[in-house]
């Protein structure tokens, strides 16, 4: 019999309005004074608490935030697919979240995530201390003017993720139903068990005697669509410091955006880890949370 043990986070719920009045669930992590602040943001049809093996470490030596994007995890009620205006929408939640801050921090995030802090750093540059980019998506030019087109001629819902995740299944028995479904399957054939006890644990609300995803597989759908195809633009406004971490196999942070990223900012520290996945923080947890940790101190010492 699987057993899903029940793990207590250390993380409080709090929350912020988005510019169009919608809350979105902010977590915060124990806090100190004196220590930088760290906000992470998730991939697509994840969420927050997803990364506690990660976050939980980092709040011994930072002040952790990690949102639910809206129409994920406990921000799901803010989905609004006839609102819906592309990723444009999570830059916007992100940077009304900058701008209701008292002081500058730092940005970090995973795939979606990663993007969605660049453009709020270029949008609220006095509030951003830093970007930590795990495998960011960031489309080289001839995968962008591929994304533009198929946007251009209303067919981006059949990309592959995007008709996967309408695919995906939405409803289980029980927590430990999905737990078992998931486990050594697809993308999830890499995580530890923690990682995937954390996902499952937070993914699903209650629905009748079963679990639904809070992440509805229509959303999750859409916000694949709707992938970033350029941006460049936003990247060339950067000047705070930049960390990117990029996987071996399968990255959405491909070669040529990489050599094109560190020619528009010859200061970025730039690096793929060797064995990873898009799952890199799954699969090497310790080294993202040191590289993490290094750049966010050495800078602290410094000011």
């Amino acid at each position: 019999m699987i057993v899903m043990r029940d793990k207590q986070s250390l993380a409080e719920r709090y929350g912020f309005h988005a510019s169009d009045g919608q809350e979105i669930t902010l977590w915060h992590w124990p806090r100190s004074e004196g220590r930088p602040t760290l906000h992470w943001a998730h991939a697509t049809g994840f969420h927050g608490r997803l990364y506690t093996p990660l976050l939980d470490d980092l709040s011994d030596h930072c002040n952790v935030m990690a949102w639910d994007m809206r129409g994920h995890g406990a921000s799901a009620s803010a989905a609004d697919t006839s609102a819906f205006r592309g990723w444009e929408s999570y830059y916007g939640d992100l940077t009304a979240l900058l701008a209701s801050l008292d002081e500058p921090i730092w940005l970090a995030g995973h795939s979606i995530g990663a993007t969605a802090s660049i453009m709020a750093a270029a949008r609220q540059p006095d509030k951003v201390l830093g970007l930590i980019l795990v495998e960011p998506v960031i489309m080289d030019f001839w995968q962008g003017r591929m994304l533009w087109l198929s946007k251009l001629l209303h067919q981006s819902h059949r990309l592959s993720l995007a008709a996967g995740a309408a695919r995906r299944r939405g409803v289980f028995d029980s927590h430990v139903a999905a737990l078992d479904n998931y486990r050594g399957r697809g993308g999830f054939k890499t995580w530890p068990e923690s990682w995937l006890e954390a996902y499952v644990q937070h993914a699903f609300i209650p629905q009748g005697e079963h679990v639904r995803l809070a992440c509805s597989p229509e959303w999750e759908s859409i916000t694949f669509a709707h992938t970033e195809h350029n941006p460049w633009p936003d990247i060339r406004q950067l000047r705070c410091p930049v960390i990117a971490l990029a996987a071996e196999r399968a990255s959405t942070f491909s070669s040529a955006a990489r050599k094109r990223l560190r020619k528009l900012l010859p200061s970025a520290e730039v690096s793929v880890l060797a064995g990873t996945t898009h799952f890199l923080p799954m699969e090497q947890t310790d080294t993202v949370r040191d590289a993490m940790l290094k750049v966010m101190l050495s800078k602290c010492r410094k000011t």
